[in-house]
C-alpha cells in the first residue's frame, strides 16, 4: 500500500464528527454522487475507488436517514484492475430527503461555498482529498495533487486551500484541472486540516532526519573544508621556510621567527591556534599567524 493510499484509509478510518454528518455527505454528493433514473424511480448513486469510502458513505447515510444503502464492486474497466466501489441509495424517500438537503446547503458548487464555516470547509477539503487527491512519500518528496474534470470544483477548492493559507498552485493537464502543493511546511499545514496525523507524524519525522543528514553533511563538509585550508596553508609556510634555509637567510631571522618557523616543520598539520599551544611561553592565534604571514613575506622578497 502506498503512502497516499495509507493516508487515505487513515482518514477514512476516523471516527465522524457528528456536526459535519450533512456536510460530509452533501461534499460527496457534489465529488462524486449523481442521480439515477430507475423503474420511473429516483435513486441516489456514490462511486468510489475503495471499500473504506464506501463504507464511511454507507455509515453516514446509515446515521442521518435510518437507511442501509446498497454497496456494489465494479470493475473500472477491462485494462485496469481497479475496482469502483458503489453505494447505491435504492429508495426514493431516501433520495428525495438527501436531494432537498443538497437544496438546502445549495445546490450550485459557488452557493454550497458561501455557507461554510471553518469546519464544512475543512471537511470538503478532506473529501476533495480522498476522491481526488494523492500525496507523494515524503521520503521520495514534497508534493500533494488534486485532479479535477470539473473547473468549478477546482476552484473551490483552490479558494478553500487559500482561504488557509496553503499558497496553492494550478495549472490544466489534458483538460484536466490540477492543484498542488510542494513546500513540506504547507503539506504539513495541509494534512493538518484534513486530520491526516498519522501522515503528519511521518512526514515531520522524514523531514527531521532528512534535515539531521543535511546538517552532518554540512559540518562534514565544513571540517572538510577546513582541514584542506589548515594543510594549504602549512604547506605554504613550511615552502616559504624552506626557501629561506636554501637561500642562508633563516640562521639571520629573529629568534621569535625561527622558534615559530621550527615549531610549524615539526607540525605541519596541526591548525596555527594549536601550534600557539607549543610555544614557551604559549601564544596567540593573531600572532603566530602574523609571524608565520612574516616568514612567508620575507621569502617572497628574495
Amino acid at each position: 500500500m502506498s503512502f497516499s493510499q495509507r493516508t487515505k484509509k487513515d482518514i477514512s478510518l476516523e471516527k465522524i464528527n457528528e456536526n459535519q454528518y450533512a456536510y460530509e455527505l452533501s461534499s460527496y454528493v457534489k465529488l462524486s454522487g449523481y442521480i439515477r433514473i430507475f423503474q420511473q424511480k429516483l435513486y441516489t448513486v456514490f462511486d468510489v475507488d475503495n471499500n473504506i469510502q464506501a463504507k464511511r458513505i454507507y455509515n453516514i447515510i446509515k446515521k442521518i436517514y435510518d437507511f442501509s444503502p446498497t454497496i456494489e464492486i465494479k470493475n473500472n474497466n477491462k485494462f485496469t484492475k481497479n475496482k469502483i466501489y458503489r453505494v447505491l441509495v435504492d429508495d426514493e424517500t431516501t433520495t428525495e430527503k438527501i436531494l432537498k438537503n443538497e437544496e438546502k446547503l445549495g445546490e450550485n458548487i459557488y452557493d454550497f461555498y458561501d455557507k461554510m464555516n471553518e469546519d464544512d470547509l475543512k471537511t470538503f477539503l478532506k473529501v476533495s482529498f480522498l476522491l481526488n487527491g494523492s500525496i507523494t512519500d515524503p521520503k521520495r518528496g514534497y508534493y500533494v495533487e488534486f485532479v479535477f474534470e470539473s473547473k468549478e470544483i477546482s476552484d473551490v477548492v483552490f479558494k478553500i486551500m487559500d482561504n488557509f493559507n496553503l499558497q496553492p498552485k494550478k495549472f490544466i493537464r489534458k483538460k484536466n484541472y490540477i492543484i498542488y502543493l510542494k513546500d513540506s511546511d504547507e503539506i504539513s499545514d495541509f494534512l493538518s486540516l484534513i486530520s491526516a496525523y498519522k501522515a503528519l507524524l511521518e512526514l515531520q519525522n522524514v523531514k527531521a532526519m532528512k534535515e539531521l543528514r543535511n546538517n552532518i553533511n554540512r559540518q562534514t563538509n565544513c571540517d572538510k573544508a577546513n582541514i584542506d585550508r589548515t594543510v594549504n596553508a602549512s604547506l605554504k609556510q613550511i615552502s616559504a621556510i624552506e626557501k629561506l634555509k636554501k637561500n642562508d637567510l633563516f640562521k639571520n631571522l629573529p629568534d621569535e621567527l625561527k622558534n615559530v618557523a621550527e615549531i610549524r616543520i615539526e607540525n605541519p598539520y596541526i591548525s596555527i591556534e594549536d601550534l600557539g599551544k607549543l610555544t614557551n611561553p604559549t601564544m596567540s592565534k593573531a600572532k603566530i599567524n602574523y609571524r608565520l604571514q612574516k616568514l612567508i613575506k620575507l621569502s617572497e622578497e628574495i
